[in-house]
């Protein structure tokens, strides 16, 4: 089936690649709650410009995410051919970890994005790492090193929350350190 999608013009093109790129910054600085019209004057454009390619701030972070996760595709890649199977999981939730705190207040958002029933353009960034950390789940069970009863869903569950606390404790804490300990070891003594 053909698209009927008209292609874009290349100025429009330039101006939500800039906006993409200014973007970037702005979140990584400041956070998810970055002025949308900062971004936009940022670029060199108007509100309706940027409003043109992303109709809301999800939308934008969505296409932002897009662009960091081909980097945490590289990530997986590397973690997969390079790391022990009975270590995968841990080096991929890391990774993971380390790539929901780029952006301060990016947790939230992504769990309800992995909650929401129907499909948001964050839901399918969120889709991406879920089908990942579901391979190197399966792994690390068939190694032995991870329960039945734990899911994919929960762990980046975990991932978002320990990048959360990552973020907000001052720094130099450890508080995240043995939250992460905790979550990836359980709590219960092995009997």
């Amino acid at each position: 089936m053909a698209s009927t999608e008209r292609p874009m013009r290349a100025d429009a093109r330039k101006n939500r690649d800039l906006l993409v790129a200014v973007a970037r910054q702005h979140v990584r600085r400041q956070g998810i709650t970055t002025s949308l019209e900062a971004i936009a004057r940022d670029a060199g454009v108007g509100p309706g410009t940027l409003y043109r390619h992303f109709p809301d701030r999800e939308s934008l972070l969505a296409e932002v995410l897009r662009i960091e996760n081909d980097e945490l595709a590289a990530a997986r890649d590397r973690v997969a051919r390079e790391v022990d199977v009975a270590d995968r999981l841990d080096a991929w939730l890391s990774e993971v970890e380390r790539h929901i705190a780029t952006y301060r207040g990016l947790s939230g958002p992504l769990v309800g994005a992995l909650e929401d029933a129907e499909p948001t353009p964050l839901g399918s960034v969120c889709a991406e790492m879920l089908v990942a950390t579901e391979q190197f789940l399966a792994d690390a069970r068939r190694a032995g090193v991870a329960r039945a009863d734990v899911t994919a869903h929960d762990l980046l569950g975990c991932a978002a929350m320990l990048a959360w606390l990552g973020s907000t404790c001052p720094a130099g804490s450890r508080q995240a350190d043995g939250a992460r300990d905790i979550l990836r070891r359980g709590y219960r003594a092995d009997r």
